[in-house]
């Protein structure tokens, strides 16, 4: 990598280097954070000063934070200790801990507000006031405090006798939906109906968001059929809805949703066209991605409001309509846009996107020819940014233009060029003779797609019953159809598959890579594994062993899978599902001899504990799982620049008591000493090497994401499992 070696890296506090972080970055990112937390400040003061009326409430909870700072003792320490007192002791003298999250305990309220009886002064009044409330729902929402927003949405009804909006509404449904409450948030859709506030548009693509965090793309589909008239599916619903079936893998959903978009009165973006191509090309429909693409060029999806008799569109008068193609009113072509650049290089992006795509299917099925054409066309369009503008100043157009969406663009443009030199190379070596073509079959194999829904967890010790295996036998071949492409019947691939699942529902590793029963070889397994970059490098310095990259989300599963037939690993494997399910029900005990978790996602980025997330993956029961799956003396290997979710895990992990201490090093080679010790399992700042399992070290997604200089720091943990 070529940051091994420099001298000019970041030192940490005990001077020691930081070799994946150059000095030159790290004062970039001071600088960038102290003039953005300035901008922010400024803008805050100057809405401040303009909407006065919607800060009674916070104003006067801040007159009241010295007296409660003094009753508890105050102090900065505490007050970030407590988190948001202010928040929390204004949710008024009215005690509501006890308050109920189910939906159904709500009290009942007017549809809405009306004007009779009360003056223009004490509308507008009430009006604000629930505005700042679900303001406070959102805040709660985004912060993973369900019983919170909870307690604001009540009390806002019961006891200050106000009339919620669907807004709000919205607002405490996203908070269901962040902490993965589905049934919750269906019971609130129902308790709107009864109410008489019917759900908008925001409402229902929040629900679908969640069936998105579920992975239930039945349920989204049935969401989406019933948005009727006068509240019919927007552009933001119908992408939300793709990324569902994207998830999912489900193709022939998203090919019925995509044939009614003209029903819908929707015209697409580039959105909708990456997503729709994403899944055409992971299921191989290799001429459908190439009708798409000719669909776009000649412009059959443009539907553009040009007759002024509609009324010309103010926001596109101010130089801007986020609805662009989707709007109802007039747009002035002769008035020049914020965004125009932003639009163009979004263009040139979406083709990119969609000749990768075709290159990609193409090269796994060996028309290598076919593929160099479009990789050809994929660099051309991308060369067309780097001519035309600076993509990482470019982008948006606008002065406060959210910077993390901006790095998010430049990061993802970067990864196609990658993703360009990653199939390019493949091709050669195949065209040159250094490497044969793929034998797809082989890799369908030992591939496992189960389900990516979150599923109920069976009770330790249980067994799956033979109808129940025969299932699953056939569920995972018509996955593979469904969701890679395998043609025809496959039957030699029906075969295979069968006998990776024994008669009690476990798999059985040495079938999958066709080793005999008793050949000691390491199986190595990555959970929440991504675009599985890492595994697939580990798979290829280390041949004497097996690995296996576990991933939830199917369209992954797809990018793990290709990356392993490209670089011709026969001894690695791509897995579908929950890995807590997948765990739990399907691997045996003490038949894994390592588990890697990279850059986990954290239950709630706010590190509040008063947060709840229902679908986060690393509990003390998965630990558990994962413990019984080891072998003794077994290694757990977790890897993170998130140090205060890396505390957390640590805690957890000694206060389980079935791991022990074990040997570390950094990727250096240099023996690794904690930087601190927690509940007797000890946490390192760095990077793992070698005796941490860490072949080799490869840059992930994240590292690449954040290398402008947001997240630096790495740390990771390493144990063994106590038998």
């Amino acid at each position: 990598p070529r940051w091994y070696g420099e001298p000019a890296c970041a030192i940490m506090p005990k001077r020691k280097k930081r070799p994946w972080v150059s000095t030159d970055v790290l004062d970039a990112t001071k600088a960038r954070s102290s003039a953005k937390a300035t901008e922010r400040k400024a803008r805050e003061k100057a809405f401040r000063d303009a909407n006065p009326e919607r800060f009674i409430e916070d104003e006067e909870s801040e007159r009241r934070a010295p007296e409660s700072n003094a009753l508890d003792g105050g102090g900065k320490h505490q007050n970030k200790q407590r988190g948001d007192s202010r928040r929390s002791n204004h949710l008024g003298a009215e005690d509501l801990s006890g308050v109920d999250v189910d939906p159904k305990t709500f009290p009942m309220h007017e549809p809405w507000q009306t004007r009779d009886g009360i003056t223009s002064e004490e509308f507008e009044r009430r009006r604000a006031r629930v505005e700042a409330v679900t303001r406070e729902i959102g805040t709660s929402a985004r912060h993973k405090q369900l019983r919170k927003a909870c307690q604001l949405f009540v009390r806002l009804i019961q006891s200050e006798g106000l009339v919620p909006t669907p807004y709000t509404y919205a607002s405490l449904l996203n908070a269901y939906v962040n902490t993965g409450t589905m049934d919750g948030a269906e019971a609130l859709m129902a308790r709107m109906w009864e109410v008489g506030c019917a759900p908008n548009v925001v409402s229902y693509t929040t629900l679908l968001k969640g069936y998105l965090l579920v992975a239930n793309v039945d349920a989204a589909k049935h969401t989406l059929e019933g948005m009727k008239h006068p509240v019919l599916p927007d552009l933001r619903a119908i992408n939300t809805y793709m990324r569902v079936c994207l998830r999912c893998g489900d193709l022939a959903k998203a090919i019925d949703a995509y044939g009614r978009l003209s029903e819908w009165d929707v015209v697409p973006d580039t959105s909708t066209f990456k997503l729709f191509g994403r899944l055409l090309a992971q299921g191989l429909k290799i001429d459908d991605v190439k009708k798409l693409i000719k669909s776009i060029k000649h412009g059959e999806h443009l539907k553009w409001t040009n007759d002024p008799r509609c009324g010309p569109c103010q926001f596109w008068r101010a130089g801007k309509c986020e609805r662009g193609l989707n709007c109802r009113y007039y747009h002035d072509q002769t008035i020049a846009q914020r965004d125009a650049g932003e639009r163009v290089i979004e263009q040139n992006d979406l083709f990119a996107h969609l000749h990768i795509n075709c290159a990609h299917a193409m090269s796994i099925t060996s028309d290598m020819k076919g593929c160099k054409k479009h990789i050809k066309k994929a660099s051309e369009y991308l060369a067309e940014d780097d001519d035309d503008t600076d993509v990482h100043t470019a982008i948006g157009g606008e002065q406060n233009k959210d910077e993390r969406a901006k790095l998010y663009k430049a990061t993802h443009r970067d990864e196609l060029r990658l993703e360009v030199k990653r199939i390019e190379s493949f091709a050669d070596r195949v065209l040159s003779g250094a490497q044969s073509l793929p034998l797809l079959n082989e890799h369908f194999a030992r591939t496992l797609i189960f389900s990516s829904r979150i599923l109920q967890m069976p009770a330790r010790g249980t067994t799956m019953s033979s109808e129940s295996v025969e299932t699953l036998r056939s569920d995972l071949f018509t996955a593979l159809q469904n969701t890679m492409g395998l043609s025809g019947k496959g039957e030699s691939v029906r075969k295979s598959i069968s006998k990776l699942i024994a008669d009690d529902g476990t798999l059985r590793f040495d079938k999958m890579f066709g080793r005999k029963k008793n050949d000691a070889r390491e199986l190595n397994l990555e959970v929440a594994a991504g675009n599985g970059d890492w595994a697939v490098e580990q798979a290829k310095a280390d041949v004497g062993a097996d690995w296996i990259s576990l991933e939830l989300r199917h369209d992954r599963v797809y990018s793990i899978f290709s990356r392993a037939v490209c670089e011709g690993t026969s001894n690695f494997a791509a897995m579908g599902g929950d890995a807590a399910y997948v765990f739990r029900r399907h691997i045996k005990e003490s038949s894994v001899s390592n588990v890697f978790v990279n850059f986990p996602e954290p239950p709630h980025h706010s590190g509040d504990t008063q947060a709840d997330n229902s679908l986060a993956l690393l509990t003390e029961d998965f630990f558990r799982d994962v413990h019984a799956s080891l072998q003794n003396e077994g290694g757990l290997i977790i890897f993170s620049d998130n140090h205060r979710y890396m505390r957390t895990l640590a805690r957890m992990l000694g206060d389980l008591g079935v791991f022990t201490v074990r040997d570390a090093d950094f990727s250096s080679g240099e023996v690794a000493t904690p930087c601190e010790t927690i509940a007797g399992v000890p946490l390192y700042e760095g990077v793992p090497g070698c005796k941490c399992g860490h072949r080799v070290f490869q840059q992930s997604y994240f590292d690449r994401f954040w290398e402008n200089g947001q997240h630096i720091d790495r740390f990771f943990i390493s144990v063994a499992a106590r038998k």
